[in-house]
């Protein structure tokens, strides 16, 4: 027999006694304790219903957007100002979805985007180029604010495109500083 672990006779007369009384310990303290009782098994049931909730939503998106190009702007804007990666995601085309989700799995896989401090205070659209008339490039001004007052101001220029009948972002430049709002490090 090779020198390390083995399991005699021995072991087990005392480890699996052992084992049961703490396994018995544990669920008469949850009991005590009024904790609730976790089952591996619907556990991860439930992770297969969310991953299987999650894919038909951003399925969901494809099929719905916003008909004026400024709304696609206000809605990423607002998904900055919310902290939220679904409403950003919600106005972009294709090839940047599969890009911003691909990021997010790193950066904020739960999908809540920036910061508590500082925050995004406002935003505006600053400044509208039509460079045809099926595209847009929109910029916009961000300010934050801390519980201190006024932090800091950031650019994103917006490149916004009509696919079938609705306006979505194609392309995302933006100060480095907003990035962390965006969850994103466009390419």
């Amino acid at each position: 027999m090779k020198p390390g672990f083995a399991l005699d006779k021995r072991t087990l007369l005392v480890s699996v006694p052992l084992c049961l009384a703490l396994c018995a310990l544990v669920n008469l303290a949850g009991y005590l304790l009024d904790c609730r009782y976790v089952s591996i098994p619907a556990a991860i049931a439930q992770a297969d219903d969310y991953e299987v909730r999650s894919r038909l939503l951003m399925e969901a998106m494809d099929k719905v957007g916003v008909c004026e190009p400024e709304d696609a702007a206000l809605v990423w804007a607002s998904g900055l100002d919310m902290r939220s990666a679904a409403l950003q995601y919600a106005v972009m085309d294709a090839q940047l979805k599969a890009e911003y989700a691909r990021q997010l799995e790193e950066t904020s896989p739960n999908w809540v985007t920036g910061m508590s401090s500082p925050w995004i205070e406002s935003y505006s659209i600053e400044k509208i180029k039509r460079p045809g008339r099926d595209s847009r490039i929109i910029r916009l001004v961000f300010s934050t604010a801390s519980s201190t007052g006024a932090d800091s101001y950031y650019l994103a220029t917006l490149t916004i495109v009509r696919n079938d009948r609705f306006w979505r972002i194609s392309k995302i430049e933006a100060d480095e500083g907003l990035y962390p709002y965006m969850g994103f490090r466009p390419e």
